[in-house]
């Protein structure tokens, strides 16, 4: 009886153009092996295209391996050491003014915090061969060396050419000695007399003349009378190797416990345009408009780097970016003593009256 129901059902299927049970079970068969063929070419091909992605992280786009997989991008000779989260940061600078009484503001003038560019004479201010002593004199394992020529001879130190050990550049927790160099480094920057002479008379002798101008041509400083400035002292140096994966955040100073009475001032010692790395920024705070500022060896940039954000790209080249900066705070809208509550630094500042 069920042979005879079998057949029956077949003659069905054939009068409706149906193909037969059997090869029915047999495509579906086909289909789902057909499917797992396509399932497991699908799981092939992530791997490959996973292989290769891998492949091009450890290369640039020019195809150059990167020496520098890993850690931060920059060694540099202060750093600020922030004890707790944001949420527990207290950033309320109150400056005061000569008389010591409280200001009703804490920025400067709208046109102050603009960007500015101020040249200077190399030759006078010559930092390139100062920071080339210090950096010779440095711990090569600690902090690093200048290239040499496969046959061993030396070539005119230029900055560009210095390397960083990959273990400096490597957070201790990944067994690395990057606090370590930053200490050494900030070290030997806080006590090269040679170094702080050049930049002594740097600050001195040209950026506070022209910040102090631009501050009476923005109505906000009367005259000849006299101006109390602060700044940083030593400058911040920075070393940025190459070639390497790591960047710079997006950020701004403020979340490190700097006022908004002060201003950056940024001065590159080596060429934008062999490293094809700059110093991006926005022109206001939070309108993210991100430009470089393409100022060369022999230019100083200020900018309001408390309120606007600003970060440095990584650098795929096979030069090295060496820069230096520091901060500038002037009397009446910045408070010497004044320390955000959560933070430290290793930064000193010296006071100057103009």
């Amino acid at each position: 009886l069920e042979r005879k129901n079998a057949e029956k059902r077949e003659r069905g299927r054939a009068a409706k153009g149906l193909l037969p049970d059997r090869e029915e079970e047999k495509k579906e068969g086909d289909a789902t092996s057909s499917k797992a063929t396509t399932t497991k070419n699908q799981s092939n091909a992530k791997v490959v295209t996973k292989s290769i992605r891998q492949k091009l992280d450890q290369v640039t786009r020019d195809g150059i391996p990167f020496k520098y997989l890993s850690g931060i991008p920059t060694l540099r000779s202060s750093t600020h050491r922030v004890k707790y989260s944001l949420d527990h940061r207290q950033h309320n600078p109150k400056p005061k003014c000569n008389d010591g009484k409280l200001t009703n503001t804490t920025f400067l003038p709208a046109e102050l915090c603009k960007e500015d560019t101020l040249t200077y004479s190399t030759d006078k201010y010559d930092f390139h061969s100062a920071v080339v002593d210090m950096l010779q004199r440095c711990d090569e394992e600690l902090v690093g060396k200048f290239r040499t020529l496969h046959d061993g001879t030396t070539t005119t130190p230029k900055l560009d050419n210095f390397t960083v050990p990959v273990i400096s550049l490597t957070r201790m927790c990944q067994k690395g000695k990057l606090q370590e160099a930053q200490e050494y480094l900030s070290d030997a920057a806080a006590s090269d007399a040679r170094f702080l002479d050049v930049f002594d008379s740097f600050v001195v002798e040209k950026v506070l003349p022209h910040f102090k101008e631009r501050l009476r041509a923005a109505g906000a400083h009367e005259g000849d009378k006299p101006l109390t400035f602060y700044y940083q002292r030593p400058p911040t140096l920075r070393i940025q190797p190459g070639p390497s994966r790591a960047y710079v955040r997006a950020h701004n100073d403020a979340e490190y416990g700097h006022q908004n009475g002060e201003l950056n001032f940024w001065l590159p010692l080596t060429s934008r345009r062999k490293t094809g790395v700059d110093l991006l920024c926005e022109s206001k705070e939070g309108v993210g408009d991100y430009h470089p500022l393409k100022a060369e060896y022999g230019e100083v940039v200020s900018f309001h780097g408390t309120s606007c954000r600003h970060y440095v790209g990584a650098n795929h080249s096979l030069w090295t970016r060496v820069s230096l900066d520091f901060r500038v705070g002037v009397e009446g809208f910045f408070d010497a003593q004044w320390q955000m509550a959560g933070t430290t630094n290793d930064h000193s500042r010296r006071e100057v009256t103009l």
